[in-house]
């Protein structure tokens, strides 16, 4: 194909159809942009959708977890089903799909609806992003893989950092269910492009893996509620964990006997996509438990409004935009071992410098927002250097067969580890609170004094899985040329 047609010609195989990457991925990003956004775009509304809803925190933290966690335990199934019927005809379904669950979520009534409205939209939002960058794959260059990879991380990245910001003024000037009405235009245009310029890809029939995705959600679940649980000194929360842990016996054998399992463990014993997956969780949990406990710091501590807020969570992705060509560029040029680290080492240290930040820092000075911006700008683009390297290195190792497959486990890391960033940052900041503030006293200079030691002792923690990432990534070998297993 010509690129520079406008429309890649549907006559030809879609096996030798050349897309121009400045076409298919502005409208691939559409879907990706939007599925991702969802995952954060509610953090800076919790406490007005609460008080809505009349309920309280620990109910409205399941909006944000229930998310992630479906999405998660339903990508591998969306790339399968792209698979076997077409990842063009499956991004569209799930595009329908998101944008109906966001309807549905703009107009629930209660905190239970909500919830079941989450879990719709994500199925949707599971399908996009499993798809979603298998069709840049499948029609670009194989030249310029990286590039597209870096600049999907950064879609994805800055969809994440920017939720807060769209959520936090559309929440104080229209109001909380218009953060979700505002998927249906975006998502209603991504469908008309895709049906539009991009056509179909080739079809597989695959056994879909349904056990080993009702497994995956148990087990999920489980392991979820055990860690709340048990940093709320529930000791029910170990059973949860211990039924998790037979959960996951339970799946791996699954997987392992399942011809076309939702994890391929065939894949997953290939070392570069296996440690590509473990530093992926752990840096994006380090990331998120920045983005999700700052907003709260913003308005509980410093008394900021919702849009005053979403304002200062714009820092990290114009952070992301600015590394993201550049972090593409580093991929198709240094050994992915060295350049992921090196992101990993430098999220570390921004976190690090954060906690430092809290700890030492007097009470009631505003002057810290000046302090915490720039170090959240450093954390984005070192993530966005550790993210584009590592899916690069990913994609790279990926069987040429199970492209859709390989690229929903990227999301798959990327979304627990975001899941389990809420989940764990949130479980530690509740008990370094206890801790620091026995009396549970709400305000005053105790209050305030426990809230940024409370902070710097969680991000503290967070910054050692950020280490811990660094050194697993160090250990992911040498490149893997892509197409190397099939």
């Amino acid at each position: 194909m010509n690129p520079n047609n406008s429309e890649p010609s549907r006559s030809s195989s879609s096996r030798n159809i050349i897309i121009p990457l400045r076409m298919i991925l502005p409208i691939t990003s559409i879907g990706t942009f939007i599925s991702a956004m969802d995952g954060s775009i509610v953090n800076v509304s919790l406490l007005t959708i609460a008080n809505a809803l009349n309920t309280d925190m620990e109910g409205i933290r399941w909006i944000t977890i229930i998310y992630l966690l479906i999405i998660s335990s339903l990508i591998g199934i969306g790339g399968s089903l792209g698979d076997t019927y077409g990842r063009k005809l499956i991004f569209q379904l799930g595009m329908l799909i998101f944008i109906t669950g966001s309807l549905l979520c703009a107009f629930s009534p209660s905190l239970e609806i909500l919830i079941i409205s989450r879990i719709f939209q994500a199925t949707g939002g599971a399908g996009l992003m499993a798809n979603g960058l298998a069709l840049v794959i499948t029609y670009i260059e194989p030249a310029i893989r990286g590039r597209a990879i870096g600049v999907n991380s950064l879609v994805v990245a800055s969809a994440l950092s920017s939720g807060p910001v769209l959520g936090g003024i559309l929440t104080e000037f229209v109001g909380w269910p218009s953060i979700f009405l505002i998927n249906v235009p975006i998502g209603l245009l991504g469908i008309l492009l895709v049906h539009r310029f991009i056509p179909e890809t080739p079809k597989k029939r695959v056994q879909l893996d349904y056990r080993g995705m009702i497994i995956f959600i148990l087990v999920t679940l489980s392991l979820v509620q055990g860690v709340l649980m048990l940093f709320k000194g529930d000791i029910i929360g170990s059973i949860f964990l211990v039924l998790s842990f037979i959960g996951g016996l339970i799946f791996i054998r699954i997987e392992t006997s399942h011809p076309t399992p939702m994890i391929s463990i065939r894949i997953m014993r290939n070392r570069t996509i296996l440690i590509g997956m473990i530093s992926s969780f752990l840096c994006y949990m380090v990331y998120y438990s920045v983005i999700f406990l700052l907003p709260f710091y913003y308005q509980e501590v410093l008394s900021f409004k919702q849009s005053q807020t979403g304002l200062l969570m714009v820092v990290p992705p114009f952070a992301m935009a600015i590394m993201g060509p550049f972090a593409g560029f580093l991929a198709e040029k240094i050994e992915a071992k060295r350049s992921t680290a090196f992101g990993a080492i430098l999220l570390s240290a921004f976190v690090l410098a954060l906690s430092f930040l809290f700890l030492i820092f007097p009470i009631n000075t505003l002057e810290i927002v000046f302090l915490i911006v720039p170090l959240a700008a450093l954390a984005a683009g070192s993530l966005t250097t550790f993210t584009v390297s590592n899916g690069t290195s990913i994609m790279n190792a990926a069987p040429k067969s199970d492209v859709s497959v390989v690229s929903g486990l990227i999301g798959l890391s990327r979304n627990i580890g975001f899941a389990f960033g809420t989940t764990v940052s949130s479980s530690f900041f509740a008990l370094f609170f206890i801790l620091n503030n026995p009396s549970n006293i709400s305000s005053g200079n105790i209050f305030v004094q426990s809230y940024y030691t409370s902070l710097g002792q969680t991000f503290f923690i967070f910054a050692l899985f950020a280490f811990v990432s660094a050194i697993i990534s160090y250990l992911r070998g040498s490149s893997i040329n892509f197409g190397q297993l099939s």
